[in-house]
Order: C-alpha cells, then sequence, then structure tokens
C-alpha cells in the first residue's frame, strides 16, 4: 500500500493511497476539520463513491477501522496460542511483482520469513498450494508468518 501526501493551499491535505486491485482512495482533510473520502476504481480518474465526514465521525470511523471496539474472537484466540504470528493476505494486482511467478520461482518463505497457506482466486479457495502454483492477478495470497514480518511481504509480492 502506498500513500502520497499533497498539500492543498487554503483548503488542506490530500491523502491518495493505493489499495488492493488497483483501486484508489483519496482523502481530503479540511482545515475545518471535515473529510472527503473519494473511492476510484482501477484505472479511473471518477470516484465511485463519494463520502463526507464530520471531524467526530471520521476519529469514530477511524477507532472503528483500527479495531478498537471490536476484534474477531478467533483472532485473538489464535494470537494467545500461537504468539505475535499474524494471518493474513495480500492482494496482488496485475502489475505486481509476484504475478505471474510461482511459490517456489518467488521463494517466498526464504525472503520473507512468511508461508503461503492458501490462494483465494476467485470464488475458489487452494488451499497449501503447491510450490510450482503459478500467482494471478486477483489473487489473494494467504500467509501465516511472524507480525513484523508481514510488511516486507506486502512489499515483496506487490512492490
Amino acid at each position: 500500500m502506498s500513500i502520497s501526501e499533497q498539500e492543498l493551499p487554503g483548503i488542506g491535505r490530500r491523502y491518495e493511497i493505493a489499495v488492493g486491485r488497483g483501486q484508489r482512495l483519496i482523502l481530503v482533510i479540511h482545515h475545518s476539520g471535515r473529510r472527503d473520502l473519494y473511492v476510484l476504481a482501477h484505472g479511473s480518474d471518477e470516484p465511485e463513491c463519494t463520502v463526507e465526514l464530520s471531524d467526530d465521525q471520521a476519529r469514530r470511523v477511524g477507532v472503528l477501522l483500527g479495531g478498537g471496539y471490536f476484534k474477531p474472537a478467533i483472532v485473538e484466540e489464535i494470537a494467545h496460542i500461537i504468539g505475535d504470528f499474524v494471518v493474513d493476505w495480500v492482494t496482488l494486482t496485475d502489475d505486481a511483482p509476484a504475478t505471474g511467478r510461482s511459490i517456489q520461482e518467488l521463494k517466498i518463505r526464504r525472503e520473507t520469513g512468511m508461508t503461503v497457506i492458501a490462494i483465494i482466486r476467485g470464488r475458489k479457495s487452494i488451499n497449501a498450494p503447491d510450490p510450482s502454483e503459478v500467482l494471478r492477478e486477483g489473487d489473494r495470497v494467504v500467509v501465516v508468518g511472524p507480525r513484523d514480518r508481514f510488511g516486507d511481504l506486502t512489499t515483496f509480492l506487490t512492490g
């Protein structure tokens, strides 16, 4: 995930956040505290959705997104059992360095310390994929490993 920041003189700040499948989020934080959030589809400059939030609303949504009120029970249970490990996934875009390459070719575990445990491809799940499995655009690569290495994995797979 990449974030770019731009000063908007007389208005506030603009943040552009690249998220999965080529989507982008544009967040404009006005000096007044208002936030405008725009969701743009892959390759589009026109927003699919626009949300306007007050300062208070934005802060409340931020707490929810950060897991301040709800943490799925299974996450807490697993964390208690296996410690500082994470089970998470990365979605590949067409321009991701890992797209079109096999798990074996990428040497994911050796390079990142994370282990691929599944690939979600559309509505199909490939559990415990063979190392020769070639990753495709749109694949959600599900991994397990040390929490502090997940950022390395994300960068390694998506650039």
